[in-house]
């Protein structure tokens, strides 16, 4: 479990979205560039809220939702194969409800995409409820 104290997944989607438009760098945790985990990282965080700092590693606290329709607002959203990795999982965002994720895009950088894009959709995983 993640202790998230008092905060609820509406204050930690309003400091990710905060971060809309900033660049995508790899390790980025700051509005000067930041990558996936950076996000969520960084949004966790601002509210005294200590999730690890790799999306492998994020993917461990929770409770599962493997069913995409039973994702609510506030849940993280898990990928795999976004990028050449050893790693299993490989991407992270945050699920905004009307199956939307804000996350931080390589060619983007932090944005808004539908869950049923054909790219993103191919490649998720699960979900994990944290609040």
């Amino acid at each position: 479990s993640l202790d998230v104290k008092r905060v609820t997944a509406d204050k930690v989607i309003g400091t990710a979205e905060e971060f809309l438009g900033t660049p995508h760098c790899m390790g980025g945790t700051t509005r000067r560039c930041m990558d996936c985990s950076g996000l969520t990282y960084a949004s966790f965080a601002a509210h005294d809220i200590a999730l690890p700092r790799s999306s492998q590693e994020q993917a461990r606290y929770g409770r599962v939702i493997t069913d995409r329709r039973e994702l609510r607002r506030g849940d993280l959203v898990f990928f795999t194969r976004s990028y050449n990795s050893s790693d299993y999982i490989t991407h992270v965002g945050i699920h905004l409800g009307n199956n939307r994720f804000i996350h931080t895009s390589t060619s983007q950088g932090v944005t808004v995409t539908p869950l049923d894009n054909p790219w993103w959709s191919q490649r998720f995983v699960f979900g994990t409820r944290v609040f």
